[in-house]
């Protein structure tokens, strides 16, 4: 107890308290520039707090692309599967081009490709099937203007898709969960998509590895993924907690 007082009424202690108490702040603030200076504190914290942990333990497989690639071909099978499954999954919540740069870097800009094709096929199935489990293709289009913009995607549901996939200026997952939303046939779609992606994950697996592998390490690498991915859950928590936050005031 008197050891738990003692470091409670240290200065140190207290200006650290004093610092989050501030951090706090500026994270609920309503001002956007705080809020985005909270984050990328945040961001900071992470990226040199997960460098630090990879640099301490110095994982073989992170020493340099080349040992990260044995690593994966003495996995063999395994290696390539568990990528494909995570390209499947992740990109619900993650870009999925930063999977295509990870897979080419990791297996090489040729296996990288399929594994990453593989994967965004898997993904695209995924988003499909779960907007259309949901009922969302039958929540909307009732009025006579919706119904008529709903109309037209049904019946251009293939052009559609594979020029936003082709454009990739759109995120897979939106361009996915919209297409099954809109009532787009699986085949239209899934004829869209395995052409339309093919682009992106050839110039992704290709710049994106001479890109990576030349100027990144596989510490600092990784250490970025688990930034971006912790930073978007947080995001999305914020705004959730938003969210319910003004459903109870109204």
């Amino acid at each position: 107890m008197y050891g738990m007082n003692l470091i409670t009424s240290s200065r140190l202690y207290r200006s650290i308290e004093g610092l989050l108490e501030r951090y706090h702040r500026f994270m609920h603030s309503h001002s956007p520039i705080r809020r985005s200076i909270s984050l990328t504190v945040f961001s900071l914290v992470v990226f040199f707090a997960v460098l630090g942990l990879f640099r301490v333990t110095d994982p073989y497989p992170l020493k340099d692309w080349i040992y990260l690639r044995l690593t994966l071909e003495d996995l063999g099978l395994a290696g390539g599967l568990i990528f494909v499954l995570l390209t499947g999954v992740l990109p619900l919540i993650s870009p999925l081009s930063l999977l295509i740069v990870t897979g080419a870097a990791s297996f090489g800009p040729l296996p990288g490709m399929v594994l990453s094709y593989i994967g965004a096929l898997i993904n695209a199935n995924l988003a499909f099937v779960l907007v259309k489990s949901l009922g969302i293709e039958n929540r909307w289009g009732h009025d006579e203007k919706t119904a008529r913009i709903k109309e037209t995607i049904n019946r251009n549901g293939y052009p559609i898709v594979l020029l936003l996939q082709l454009a990739t200026v759109f995120p897979f997952v939106a361009i996915n969960t919209a297409a099954a939303a809109a009532g787009v046939e699986w085949k239209d779609f899934m004829k869209a998509t395995c052409l339309g992606v093919l682009p992106s994950v050839v110039l992704y697996s290709i710049f994106g590895e001479a890109l990576v592998s030349r100027f990144l390490s596989p510490q600092v690498y990784f250490s970025l993924i688990i930034v971006v991915l912790l930073t978007i859950v947080v995001m999305a928590l914020r705004k959730k907690k938003i969210h319910l936050r003004r459903k109870r005031i109204h």
